[in-house]
C-alpha cells in the first residue's frame, strides 16, 4: 500500500464513520492498518479524524509530510521486531506561548487483530457441485415432459426453447459455483431497482444492496439478505450455490 491508497482508504473510512455505517470500534481498527513503510524502513500513519501523517522514529509518533515519491518499499523485518503501536487519535492540549502545538500521539498497545470465523472443512466441493447438477437436470427434464405433452406436437419448435433456456440457465448456474471470494460488509444501502415485463410495463423497486470489501481490497455489491449488518463476515465457496454469513461479534 503506497500514500495515495492509503489516503483514499482514510477519506473511505471517515465518511463511513461520519454517516454511522461503522460504529468507533470499527474504524479505529480498520485505520489501524493504514500504514505504509517508505524506502527507509520508516513507517508512516494517517492519524484519526485529522488524517495528519505521522511517522515513527525514536520509538514515538510525530507528525511529518510524507516524501513526494515513494521508491518500493524495502524487504519486510525479521518477525522477531515489534511493529510500532497504534497511532493515538488527535486529543486538543493547551500550550505555552503564542502559538498553540498539536497534541503529539502517544504509543498505545496494538489491537489484536480480529479472529476469522471458522470456516468448514475442505472437500465435497465435487460432490455439492454434482447435486446441483442432478436436481438442474431433474428439473428441467419434468419442464421438458411437461412442454412436449402439452405443446409439443401442435408446436415442435417449444422443444428447442426449452433446451435454449436450460442451456443458459446450466451457464449461470457453473459460473455461480466456480465463484469463491469472502469479505466484511462496510455498507447497506436502499437503491431502485427497474424492471420491465413483457407487456412493457415498467416497475421500480426499492431493493436492499449490501457493499462487500473483499480481501484482496475490491468492493463487491450483491443483494443483502435479511439479518445481514455492517460489519458481518461473508463467505463464498466455490462449488457451493449459496453464501455463508458470519455475524460480526
Amino acid at each position: 500500500m503506497d500514500f495515495n491508497e492509503a489516503e483514499q482508504r482514510f477519506r473511505f473510512l471517515e465518511d463511513q464513520r461520519k454517516r454511522g455505517v461503522i460504529t468507533i470500534e470499527q474504524y479505529r481498527a480498520e485505520l489501524n492498518w493504514l500504514r505504509v513503510t517508505d524506502a527507509w524502513g520508516r513507517v508512516w500513519m494517517p492519524q484519526e479524524r485529522t488524517g495528519q501523517w505521522h511517522v515513527y522514529e525514536g520509538g514515538q509518533w510525530r507528525a511529518a509530510q510524507p516524501p513526494a515519491q515513494t521508491p518500493p518499499p524495502p524487504p519486510p523485518p525479521p518477525a522477531d521486531v515489534a511493529s510500532p503501536p497504534r497511532l493515538q487519535p488527535a486529543q486538543p492540549q493547551l500550550q505555552p506561548g503564542p502559538q498553540p502545538r498539536p497534541a503529539s500521539p502517544q504509543p498505545q498497545p496494538r489491537p489484536q487483530p480480529v479472529q476469522a470465523q471458522p470456516q468448514a472443512q475442505k472437500g465435497g466441493g465435487c460432490g455439492k457441485t454434482l447435486l446441483y447438477l442432478v436436481i438442474w437436470a431433474v428439473i428441467w427434464i419434468v419442464i421438458g415432459v411437461v412442454v412436449f405433452l402439452i405443446w409439443g406436437q401442435k408446436e415442435p419448435t417449444g422443444m428447442l426453447g426449452v433446451a435454449l433456456a436450460a442451456f443458459i440457465s446450466l451457464v449461470l448456474m457453473l459460473v455461480t459455483l466456480s465463484q469463491a471470494w469472502s469479505g466484511t460488509i462496510v455498507d447497506m444501502r436502499i437503491e431502485q431497482v427497474r424492471s420491465t415485463d413483457d407487456d412493457g410495463y415498467t416497475q421500480v423497486d426499492d431493493v436492499l444492496f449490501a457493499y462487500v470489501r473483499r480481501d484482496n481490497g475490491k468492493i463487491k455489491k450483491i443483494r443483502a439478505m435479511p439479518k445481514w449488518q455492517v460489519g458481518d463476515r461473508l463467505e463464498k465457496k466455490r462449488g457451493e450455490g449459496h453464501i455463508r454469513h458470519y455475524p460480526a461479534q
